[in-house]
């Protein structure tokens, strides 16, 4: 049986615990994940766009204000690979000048 676990190198959550995001298509941002994701999963930089929007990241490597009111993940958030003390703490980010 195939199940989808997250992408980010030593995170082992699935989507029974979580919730999973795919890789964005649009390239800037996919790139942006990218930035964030390679230093932990170096594998993934050999992956066609096709096989990287069948990877997933896990609500645990967003900030709390990658998310709206309601608990959706926003257009333009990225994962953001915080520690788990500053997901709990919601350390917000800084601006990263990349146009999407």
């Amino acid at each position: 049986m195939v199940y989808e676990k997250c992408c980010i190198g030593g995170c082992n959550t699935t989507r029974e615990t979580h919730r999973l995001f795919r890789f964005p298509r649009n390239d800037n941002l996919r790139n942006l994940w990218m930035s964030f994701i390679v230093p932990t999963n170096p594998q993934l930089i050999v992956l066609s766009k096709e096989q990287l929007l069948n990877k997933r990241v896990c609500e645990k490597h967003f900030d709390i204000f990658q998310f709206d009111n309601e608990g959706r993940r926003l257009r333009y958030s990225y994962s953001s690979l915080l520690t788990d003390n500053e997901i709990a703490h919601g350390v917000p980010l800084t601006a990263t000048g990349i146009e999407i």
